[in-house]
Parts: C-alpha cells; sequence; structure tokens
C-alpha cells in the first residue's frame, strides 16, 4: 500500500510547483495555509481554556466534597 503512495509523489510535487507559479493561484494556497494556522491556533486556544476549566471545577470539586 505504501508502493501506492509513492506513484503519486511526483505529480503531487508537480502540481505544487505549478500552483505556486501562477500568482494567482499562489495567493489562494497562501490564503489556505493562513486560514490552516488560524484554524490550529484557535483550536489550541479552545482546547486549552477547557483543560484549565475543568481542572479548576474538579479542583473546587474536590476540595468541597472534602469539607463536607
Amino acid at each position: 500500500m505504501v508502493r501506492y503512495f509513492y506513484l503519486w509523489t511526483p505529480f503531487i510535487v508537480v502540481g505544487a510547483v505549478v500552483v505556486l507559479l501562477i500568482p494567482y493561484l499562489a495567493l489562494i494556497a497562501l490564503a489556505l495555509v493562513a486560514l490552516a494556522v488560524v484554524a490550529g491556533f484557535a483550536w489550541a486556544i479552545v482546547s486549552a481554556s477547557l483543560g484549565v476549566s475543568r481542572a479548576v471545577t474538579r479542583r473546587w470539586q474536590g476540595t468541597s466534597a472534602a469539607s463536607m
């Protein structure tokens, strides 16, 4: 199955070079990459804040249950 992916490698490389050589397509590709980076940052911020809020909530529940 890995050999099948090696078959597509030249097409991907040539396609990427063609897309980057045409200015309008390069701008579209740059915009898509920028959108992916922004989405990655947003996902990281949301997941980190959810993790912190869950940890704080568990800590508060643990201390309130122990004091009763």
